[in-house]
C-alpha cells in the first residue's frame, strides 16, 4: 500500500471516530427546545462593544442591543472605541446622546483585549457580555442567556449559537454552512463539558469569573480562546446556550477570510503550546483528553490531506505531460459510462463518501438546533470550496506559529 494513502486512511478514521462519538453524544442528550418561561431574577448586565473602525456596522450592532427584550434599568451598553480613525466615534456618540443606556468611551489603540478590560474595569454589573461591533443579537438572545445561567449556579460563562448575517455570495454561503456545523459542535462540546472558545459575538460571563482568574490577555490575538482555556484550567464551567442566537458578518473576500481563519488557527496552535500541560491530562476531563487532542490532530490532518491530494494531482499532470511528449497523442475527454461496473468501490472512496455523509448529518442537526434552513447552493458551496480554501489558512497559521510571528487582525 502507498504509505501516503495510509496516512489518509488514518485521517479519515480519526474524523469518522470523532463524528460518530459526537453523534452518539447527541443521541444520549438531545438539546431541549426553547422555553417560554421567564427568568426568576433579572441580574444587571453590561454589554461590552469593543470597536475599531466599524462605522459600517456599529449602528446596527447598538440597535440590536437596544432592541433586546430585557428590563432597560438592568442593561447598560458600553461602546469602547479602541482609537478608531473613521466615523465610528460620531455614530456611537450620537447613540449615547439619544439613549441613556448607551455609554461611549474612547481610548488609545491597544488591541481588542485592552478595550474589553477597560469595559470590565468601568462596569459594576453582575454579568458581562461581549459583542463584536459587526454582530447583531436576536431580540430574545439575552433572555435565553439569563435562563441558562439560572439553570445552574456553577455556570461561569456561556457561548451563543452563531449564524452568518444575510449570506449572499458563494463565499458567505460556504461560511453559513460552516457556522451551522459549528453550532452542532458547540452543543456537543457542551454535552461533554468541553466548550473550547468563548467567541466575541455575544459570549457572557459572570463577574466572579474574572475575579477568580483575571481579565483578558493578548493571547496571540485570540483572547476569546485563551480565556476559555484558562477557565478550564481553573475548573470553571462553560456551557452553550443553543437557543440564544447572534448573527455575525462573515468575511466577503478570499483574502479577508484567510486572514481571519489564519488568526484563529494560529491562535489555537500558540495557545495550545501555552497550555500544553492540559493535553491528555485526565484532570481536565474531556477538554484535555478529547477536544484539545482532536483539534490538533484535525489541524495537521487537514494539511496532510491537502498535501497528499496536491502531490497526486501534480504527479498525474506531469505523467500526462510526459505521455503527450512521448506519443504526440493529444489528451481526450474520457467516455463516461453510467454503469455500476465502472464505479470506484475502493475502501478509500467508501471512507470519503461515508465521512462526507456523516458531516452532512451533523450539519443538518446543527440547522435543526439553530432553526436554520440552508439552501442547496449553500451545501454545494461548502462541499466544493471549503476543502480548497482551508489549507491556505492552515499552512499560513503553521508557518506563523513556527516563526512566532503575530497573525494579522485584518
Amino acid at each position: 500500500m502507498d504509505i501516503g494513502a495510509l496516512g489518509v486512511y488514518m485521517c479519515l478514521f480519526i474524523a469518522l471516530y470523532f463524528e460518530v462519538f459526537l453523534l452518539i453524544s447527541f443521541l444520549e442528550k438531545r438539546p431541549t427546545p426553547k422555553s417560554v418561561t421567564l427568568p426568576k431574577h433579572f441580574p444587571t448586565v453590561s454589554m461590552l462593544v469593543p470597536c475599531w473602525n466599524e462605522e459600517k456596522t456599529i449602528g446596527r450592532t447598538i440597535e440590536s442591543l437596544l432592541a433586546l427584550d430585557y428590563p432597560k434599568d438592568k442593561l447598560e451598553i458600553m461602546v469602547i472605541d479602541d482609537g478608531s480613525k473613521d466615523g465610528t466615534r460620531a455614530i456611537a456618540e450620537r447613540y449615547a446622546a439619544e439613549h441613556p443606556q448607551v455609554k461611549y468611551f474612547h481610548k488609545e489603540n491597544g488591541g481588542k483585549y485592552t478595550a474589553l478590560n477597560f469595559g470590565i474595569e468601568h462596569s459594576t454589573s453582575e454579568l458581562l457580555g461581549c459583542l463584536d461591533a459587526d454582530s447583531f443579537v436576536a431580540q430574545d438572545g439575552l433572555m435565553e442567556m439569563i435562563k441558562r445561567f439560572e439553570s445552574d449556579p456553577e455556570i461561569m460563562a456561556i457561548t451563543p449559537a452563531m449564524k452568518v448575517f444575510k449570506p449572499h455570495t458563494v463565499l458567505e454561503l460556504m461560511q453559513s454552512v460552516e457556522y451551522t456545523f459549528g453550532i452542532f459542535y458547540k452543543k456537543m462540546f457542551d454535552n461533554l463539558s468541553a466548550v473550547n472558545v468563548l467567541p466575541g459575538p455575544f459570549s457572557m460571563y459572570k463577574r466572579a469569573a474574572f475575579e477568580k482568574i483575571g481579565i483578558f490577555r493578548h493571547a496571540h490575538n485570540t483572547e476569546d480562546m485563551e480565556i476559555a482555556f484558562r477557565m478550564h484550567a481553573h475548573g470553571l464551567k462553560i456551557v452553550n446556550a443553543h437557543t440564544a442566537f447572534v448573527y455575525t458578518t462573515a468575511p466577503k473576500t478570499f483574502r479577508a477570510l484567510v486572514k481571519q481563519r489564519t488568526r484563529w488557527s494560529q491562535g489555537f496552535l500558540q495557545n495550545s503550546f501555552d497550555y500544553r500541560y492540559m493535553y491528555f491530562n485526565p484532570r481536565f476531563g474531556h477538554f484535555g483528553m478529547l477536544v484539545l487532542p482532536f483539534g490538533l490532530i484535525a489541524f495537521f490532518a487537514g494539511i496532510y490531506a491537502a498535501s497528499y491530494t496536491l502531490f497526486h494531482f501534480l504527479y498525474s499532470l506531469v505523467n500526462r505531460g510526459l505521455d503527450l511528449y512521448a506519443t504526440r497523442i493529444p489528451p481526450h475527454v474520457p467516455q463516461i459510462r453510467p454503469e455500476w461496473f465502472y464505479l470506484d468501490t475502493s475502501m478509500m472512496t467508501f471512507l470519503i463518501v461515508f465521512t462526507l455523509c456523516m458531516t452532512l448529518v451533523a450539519i443538518l442537526i446543527g440547522g435543526q438546533i439553530a432553526q436554520t434552513r440552508l439552501t442547496l447552493k449553500s451545501y454545494a458551496s461548502y462541499i466544493l470550496l471549503f476543502g480548497l480554501v482551508a489549507p491556505f489558512w492552515l499552512v499560513r497559521a503553521l508557518w506563523g506559529a513556527v516563526r512566532a510571528k503575530e497573525s494579522a487582525w485584518r
